[in-house]
């Protein structure tokens, strides 16, 4: 990563790596009020992965949660995603600003996605 966090128009923590320790520590960082979620689903998929000998609870969370913060640690990225999720719920949505917003999502997402370190 180029930028340093904190610095203006920089990410809100570098990328952490794809463990839970760092992925908690992050959402810990960005947004505190999610950690409780966190520990939750992280629980899930624990158990999850116990009842069915299946790392892929595991690996589903840390994705999951990997892809949250690559999303939340850039806010931009994150409003911009906010602001299209909502033109995509919307019942008053035109077929074109419903394309439009997925199209958006998808973006952003795989812009995050790029930034997972596995």
């Amino acid at each position: 990563m180029s930028m340093r966090p904190g610095e203006p128009d920089g990410p809100l923590v570098p990328m952490p790596a794809v463990t839970r320790e760092a992925l908690r520590e992050a959402v810990r960082h960005i947004r505190p009020l999610n950690v409780t979620q966190f520990d939750r689903e992280l629980g899930e998929a624990f158990d999850q992965s116990v009842r069915t000998g299946s790392t892929g609870w595991m690996r589903g969370f840390l994705v999951k949660w990997a892809t949250f913060v690559a999303i939340e640690r850039w806010p931009e990225r994150a409003a911009a995603l906010r602001a299209a999720e909502t033109v995509a719920e919307s019942p008053h949505a035109t077929d074109q600003s419903l394309r439009e917003a997925q199209t958006e999502i998808a973006q952003l997402l795989h812009e995050a996605q790029q930034e997972i370190v596995q």
